[in-house]
């Protein structure tokens, strides 16, 4: 009995101890910190004012250009972004500073955007990143936004779990998103409207989107022919099924509505 009773402890104080092992492994991974996270931060933009500013004057550039007949262009650098985002995260965006969330960046890279911020909540202080790929598709202004890699320093997390919390967000802000979930990892499938009541001129029809070293371009066309001529100029997102959806007010989508696709 002593025997057994020596072995039933020595098997407890083992699985204590790899319980206790795992549990400071996965503490130690959440510290890490992304390299382009790292390199952002410490490359901090000189002057954020003149950052944020440059950002918002290209993009009333943008609207203005769009607001007339034929094609326009624009181009957002990263840094320009950053420090749009140093700048107006405790200004505009003091509910996600109260939640913990803070020093908030973005790395553009050929073909895919990494985005991260720092979060804090009481004895976890961690970065929270994840990797965009945004690519148009075959219907107008239908943009797919496919994320990836979520994780907390180097632990990965189930994107599948925050799909219902940006849905509601993006409602909020009466963006309309549905999802595509054929894949491993989801794809945000992104309206934007082609017409608004504020457009001196539409519909505008966005035709490419590049992600290059270092920033944003994009590109398209306004005007009543544009829409019906519209010819993407950048990657495609191909879809096997779509079914079309009528225009209406923007709202989240439930998981049933989704569509079929394949890359």
């Amino acid at each position: 009995m002593v025997r057994w009773v020596k072995r039933i402890g020595i098997t407890v104080l083992t699985i204590l101890f790899l319980a206790s092992l795992s549990g400071w492994w996965l503490f130690r991974q959440t510290r890490v910190v992304p390299e382009f996270y790292q390199e952002a931060t410490q490359r901090n933009p000189a002057d954020t004012e003149a950052g944020s500013f440059k950002l918002e004057a290209n993009v009333a550039k943008l609207q203005q250009d769009a607001s007339k007949p034929g094609p326009w262009e624009a181009r957002f650098s990263e840094d320009d972004i950053n420090a749009w985002l140093i700048r107006q995260l405790p200004l505009k965006f003091k509910r996600l500073q109260n939640s913990g969330a803070k020093d908030p960046r973005i790395s553009i890279q050929q073909d895919r955007l990494l985005a991260a911020a720092r979060y804090t909540d009481g004895n976890l202080d961690t970065v929270i990143s994840c990797e965009l790929h945004v690519e148009l598709t075959e219907a107008p202004n239908l943009l797919a936004v496919h994320i990836s890699k979520l994780k907390a320093g180097a632990v990965s997390l189930p994107i599948s779990q925050f799909i219902n919390g940006v849905s509601a967000e993006a409602a909020k802000g009466d963006v309309q998103i549905r999802w595509d979930r054929t894949e491993s990892d989801p794809t945000a499938l992104v309206q934007v409207p082609s017409e608004h009541a504020g457009y001196a001129h539409s519909p505008v029809i966005i035709e490419s989107i590049q992600l290059t070293d270092g920033a944003i371009v994009l590109s398209g066309h306004t005007g009543t022919r544009a829409e019906h001529c519209y010819q993407p100029r950048s990657p495609v997102y191909q879809f096997v099924t779509y079914r079309h959806v009528e225009k209406r007010k923007p709202r989240a989508t439930s998981d049933s509505e989704t569509v079929s696709s394949r890359r």
